[in-house]
């Protein structure tokens, strides 16, 4: 499986907006050190030039907060234009670096990726986990429809505990007409919220 930030799938171009974004290099066996961060500016030009010649984009959000944890001694490595667009923490033997989501983007866009990314949030908040497919994608827009903000659900176990809220949620008395209501899964994933359920998913169902 790759771990670049982008890659071509046909006429799309496809980016990760998650720690994927940091490369690392092995200096050694074992020993890692954080070398770049992508996009350069050189790089989102190009992957803007592509969006806007007509080429389609898909925007992959990973996290609500970019944090990539690392030890002490690689983040004292990061080179300077690294350290200077993120914020580290560290409590001296663990560190995290924390990427701005969407950074690279141009203003409106970057909008339109953090507003996709609170409805996102707020449906994850509100859905049970396993009516929720592994890949939320954002509705088609009326313009620059060639772009698309989607985001990826870390896969959990399946556990009997987690049914609890999915039998609450699907099943609903009516004592008027005395007929058990279901709740149609589709229906709850196409909100007004401009966050719809992709058909098919990019991750595997564990």
């Amino acid at each position: 499986m790759s771990t670049s930030a982008f890659l071509r799938c046909g006429k799309t171009l496809v980016v990760f907006d998650g720690p994927r974004r940091l490369s690392w290099h092995a200096s050694a066996p074992g020993d890692y050190v954080p070398t770049a961060l992508w996009p350069s500016p050189a790089q989102a030009a190009e992957v803007m030039d592509h969006l806007s010649s007509g080429g389609c984009l898909l925007v992959l959000i990973e996290q609500e907060r970019i944090s990539v944890p690392m030890y002490a001694e690689e983040a004292e490595r990061l080179p300077p234009d690294v350290a200077a667009r993120a914020t580290l923490t560290s409590d001296g033997v663990v560190s995290e670096l924390h990427l701005p989501v969407l950074d690279w983007m141009p203003a409106a866009l970057r909008e339109r990726g953090l507003r996709f990314l609170e409805n996102s949030t707020r449906l994850l908040r509100q859905e049970p986990g396993l009516l929720l497919p592994h890949l939320i994608v954002e509705e088609p827009p009326h313009d620059l429809g060639n772009l698309r903000f989607a985001r990826l659900r870390t896969p959990r176990p399946f556990a009997d505990d987690r049914l609890a809220p999915v039998t609450d949620h699907l099943f609903t008395s009516d004592t008027t007409t005395g007929i058990t209501a279901t709740v149609d899964p589709a229906a709850v994933l196409c909100p007004s919220a401009g966050v719809v359920a992709a058909v098919r998913t990019w991750e595997t169902t564990p």
